[in-house]
């Protein structure tokens, strides 16, 4: 008997045979492909992901008589595979590749093709035979002729474009790579840990999901206008119902263009879900750019769907149960509560009927080679992705970005929901070559409507719009402190802190928000900023562009520094934000040091806006919008990695594409560069509330727990600046950091953190008295 999993300590009747993990690997690869016409090829890469376990080398291994040292058995399939396709010539050689990398890369990650057997940890340096494979010969009755069909009898399950076959592949390739990592791991999960398969299943339908979202909206009255409604509730009620009507409209691509404050967090729920149930789709993913709006749409759909039907998925969330367990005894246990569990597994692969996650982990995972990252994306066939804020879309990553989505909505019966208050220019007759058809991506609201609705939310707000042109930081300051409330966003946190300091320091009614605070201390400061808008004290606020998105908050007066359209909206939907006020104003001005040329991507957005805005006298209307969206892609570079250049270019001469670079994909496709790193801050009590409390705690708890849990790392962040690697340099120079474990950075007693400015890169010895005393 060979077996693939043992347990220690337990008979080896007990441990689960290869025939039988394979058998059951492949049993769930082939629902999971199934969902995009591709289970057999799914299934045919789970029976031979594990061939290699039929060597003595590991049977040895796994029975504890081999040692420790790891022995390849990914690589026996992939080349058990090339050697029956190649008889069927080039074309089955290449399309055994397909398979192989997924074969292969089961655990290590999808590798790049290479360059042959020099290129090591390539696809053909382990494919190549001088590459040593344990011999596996005793389990090729467990993948004979008969298991394995030939190429032609697997057909593939949608036509390919001639531009963009070799995109369309890799895909493809990617999605078989989903559906077998994750039948993998769900079988050993289940051979290993039984219990947790129950865990999986603790999810409501979306029927139920459907009847729990009319029940609440009609709880709260958003299904039926009344006399008594507001212009603005009108005519949120009326998207709503837009939405609700489009529900019915086939699968695809779909653009909800409201103004903000429109209500479409609700609005595209209602469409997800009506539209799932009656297309018979399996779930909803909600992503956006910042956490921020995460937690504020993870916060309405919880209220509206129920605690039990939400994913909430990104590296700052702590599930409630965990959350209260830590802040009441600084302990791990409830790492092991039953209520998050179903949470934590759901995490991996995104099999919940509600995600609500990070643009980034959406798009990323969709370009990566790792297996953690990937088990996730065959989820994502048959479901409604809803992008919130999609103007933020990445610029120089916008062809492969759009490409990603076309893939999903064309090939893979996924529908997709393109929100904003302006829309980006995503269609290919414009500059965007790789852009949605111009009628296959269809507004949920009818377009006489749409400019009506945005034509009722500018009177009814009342909002005047001037640009006084440059303001030094001395004038900024006196027009700000002539406000009794006011917001000013600027566009770097070098300004955020210039426009505090032009106004009085000491006085209470005095904010400033930056990326130099940690979350938590941003999260307070926000609170008291709430608080004294509602109770009409003075409130003067500077911050960088975090609080434009998704934080939901209204001033009577705004300055925005001079910078892209898109963004230039989202500041107005912080003034008079409902029509509260009897009126708001915002003020689009350049600072006294403007971007500079070296800032690309902000000098063009800021230069483009000012074009627009000299042509249009309602520079907030859709066609303004598209104007802008239409110049800015104009001229930037939409694929500035190279990544579809590069794809198409290596396999022009190939009728079947497979040439795939998984791995410098993975490191090339990055929306945010990673190039700073986490320094944690312990407060001083000078910082607020019970931030010197909770994080001296985080600190002790790692201190002496390593390697530190999960649930510790993520509570952390809340505590944490990211900084660069320059930066970190003279913060060490000056004596504050304390380095834990060899790899955690501490800043003690909140010295060279100020508790209004947050991290002082700058000057970081500076340090109040109140601050030792802790």
């Amino acid at each position: 008997m060979l077996y693939a999993h043992s347990l220690p300590d337990q008979p080896v009747s007990l441990w689960q045979s290869l025939e039988q993990h394979l058998r059951k690997s492949a049993q769930r690869a082939e629902t999971f492909g199934r969902a995009f016409g591709a289970g057999d090829w799914a299934a045919l890469a789970a029976r031979l992901h594990d061939l290699g376990k039929a060597s003595p080398e590991f049977q040895a291994y796994i029975s504890g008589q081999g040692g420790r040292r790891r022995i390849d058995h990914s690589t026996a399939g992939a080349r058990l595979l090339l050697r029956h396709w190649k008889t069927r010539g080039k074309e089955g050689e290449h399309m055994a590749l397909w398979l192989a990398y997924c074969i292969a890369g089961h655990h290590g990650g999808l590798p790049d093709l290479g360059d042959g057997a020099s290129d090591a940890g390539s696809l053909r340096s382990r494919l190549d035979p001088s590459y040593a494979v344990p011999d596996y010969s005793a389990g090729l009755d467990l993948a004979t002729p008969a298991d394995i069909p030939q190429p032609g009898a697997l057909p593939f399950p949608f036509r390919l474009s001639r531009e963009h076959a070799a995109f369309s592949v890799s895909f493809f390739v990617r999605m078989l790579f989903s559906c077998l990592t994750d039948a993998d791991f769900l079988d050993t999960e289940h051979f290993y840990a039984p219990e947790n398969r129950q865990q999986r299943d603790r999810w409501p339908s979306l029927d139920t999901l459907c009847e729990r979202l009319h029940d609440f909206l009609s709880a709260q009255g958003f299904l039926l206008a009344t006399s008594g409604d507001s212009p603005i509730v009108a005519a949120r009620k009326e998207i709503l119902q837009h939405c609700l009507n489009a529900a019915a409209l086939p699968p695809g691509a779909f653009t909800l263009t409201v103004p903000t404050g429109g209500g479409k967090t609700l609005s595209s729920l209602a469409f997800a879900l009506e539209h799932a149930r009656r297309h018979h789709l399996d779930r909803i993913i909600l992503a956006a750019p910042y956490t921020s709006i995460i937690e504020q749409n993870a916060r309405v759909l919880r209220d509206a769907l129920g605690a039990d039907a939400v994913l909430e998925h990104h590296s700052n969330y702590v599930h409630p149960v965990e959350q209260a367990a830590a802040d009441q005894t600084g302990e791990s246990d409830a790492l092991q509560g039953a209520a998050a569990l179903p949470f934590r597994l759901a995490a991996e692969n995104w099999a919940a009927p509600v995600i609500v996650t990070t643009a980034v982990q959406f798009f990323e995972s969709l370009f990566s080679s790792r297996p953690s990252r990937c088990r996730k994306l065959h989820n994502m066939a048959r479901s409604v992705v809803i992008l919130d804020e999609a103007q933020m879309l990445p610029v120089p990553l916008l062809e492969p970005s759009v490409l990603a989505l076309r893939e999903l909505t064309e090939h893979y019966d996924a529908s997709l929901v393109l929100c904003t208050a302006t829309q980006p220019a995503l269609c290919r007759d414009g500059p965007l070559k790789n852009g949605f058809a111009k009628n296959s991506l269809r507004e949920l609201i009818p377009a006489p409507r749409m400019a009506e609705l945005f034509k009722t939310f500018t009177a009814h707000r009342r909002l005047a719009i001037s640009q006084p042109g440059k303001l030094s930081d001395e004038e900024l300051g006196r027009r700000l402190l002539r406000e009794h409330q006011v917001l000013c966003i600027v566009n770097s946190r070098a300004q955020a802190r210039a426009a505090y300091e032009s106004l009085e320091r000491d006085d209470d009614a005095h904010f400033h928000l930056s990326a130099r605070m940690t979350p938590r201390h941003r999260l307070l400061v926000l609170d008291t900023i709430r608080q004294r808008l509602r109770r009409g004290l003075p409130c003067r606020v500077a911050s960088t562009s975090l609080i434009e998105c998704g934080v939901d908050i209204s001033f009577p007066c705004v300055y925005r520094v001079r910078c892209g359209l898109d963004s230039v909206a989202q500041a107005a939907g912080r003034c008079n934000r409902s029509g509260e006020l009897p009126s708001g104003s915002l003020h689009v001005y350049t600072p006294e040091r403007p971007v500079s040329r070296a800032q690309a991507d902000l000098y063009l957005r800021a230069r483009f806006f000012s074009q627009v805005a000299e042509k249009h006298a309602d520079i907030l209307a859709p066609e303004a919008v598209e104007a802008y969206f239409s110049e800015l892609y104009g001229f930037a570079d939409l694929d500035a990695k190279h990544l579809l250049k590069t794809l198409r270019e290596k396999n022009r001469r190939f009728a079947v594409p497979h040439i795939f670079d998984f791995r410098t994909m993975d490191a090339l496709y990055q929306l945010i560069p990673e190039d700073t790193v986490p320094v944690i801050v312990t407060h001083g009590v000078n910082d607020g509330g019970d931030l010197a409390e909770k994080s001296h705690a985080l600190v002790r708890r790692l201190e002496t727990e390593y390697p530190p849990g999960r649930l510790t790392l993520r509570l952390l962040q809340g505590f944490s600046v990211q900084v660069y690697p320059y930066e970190l340099e003279r913060l060490r120079a000056a004596g504050n950091l304390e380095r834990l474990h060899g790899c955690f950075d501490v800043l003690r007693n909140g010295a060279g953190y100020d508790p209004k400015l947050g991290l002082l890169v700058d000057d970081p010895t500076r340090q109040t008295p109140e601050d030792c005393l802790f």
